[in-house]
């Protein structure tokens, strides 16, 4: 063996034998790997992803198990590396309500999110206590998610609403949390 195929077979064996134990530390080097362990370290899934989305520090990860939906969030470290972040513990899914939502929050954002289980709605729309108003049409199957920022403060919401397609309201909830 030549002295170049060795050096190269050298550092194959030292970057094996350096990546064997990453997933022991919590390291992951695939986000959906990291996401995967998350559900298994809590007993929940596989879950059926149904959007990935990305934010700066990370990716927050839709899916549906069974009779549960989730929001996962797996964060970024080290450049290459992903991390578990919120528990990817599912919300059972109140079929007799047309809506089910979640919502948690971050040190940076607040992520509401939810399935619609009445095929009428055709629109979700979240109300803040700013008044800023975010709406979703496009469904990610029948789940939807706004990540809204945290601005430093409570940026709870008010209002979250259904809309069939003629514009009228079909679920509205106002959150117990939100004090005028």
């Amino acid at each position: 063996m030549t002295r170049k195929k060795k050096i190269i077979r050298n550092l194959i064996i030292i970057i094996v034998i350096y990546l064997l134990p990453i997933n022991k530390t919590g390291l992951y080097l695939d986000p959906i790997k990291a996401h995967r362990d998350s559900e298994r370290s809590s007993h929940y899934g596989p879950s059926e992803i149904l959007h990935i989305e990305d934010f700066p520090r990370g990716k927050y990860i839709l899916g549906k198990y069974d009779k549960w939906f989730s929001c996962n969030t797996i964060n970024k470290k080290l450049a290459i590396f992903w991390t578990f972040g919120s528990g990817p513990g599912g919300i059972e899914n109140d079929r007799a309500k047309p809506m089910s939502y979640s919502w948690q929050g971050t040190l940076e954002d607040f992520i509401l999110f939810g399935i619609v289980n009445d095929e009428r709605i055709e629109k979700v729309e979240l109300t803040l206590h700013t008044d800023e108003v975010f709406s979703q049409e496009e469904f990610y199957d029948d789940m939807f998610l706004f990540v809204y920022s945290r601005d430093g403060g409570t940026n709870n919401f008010k209002y979250l609403r259904g809309y069939d397609k003629e514009g009228s309201i079909i679920f509205e909830t106002i959150n117990p949390m939100y004090i005028d």
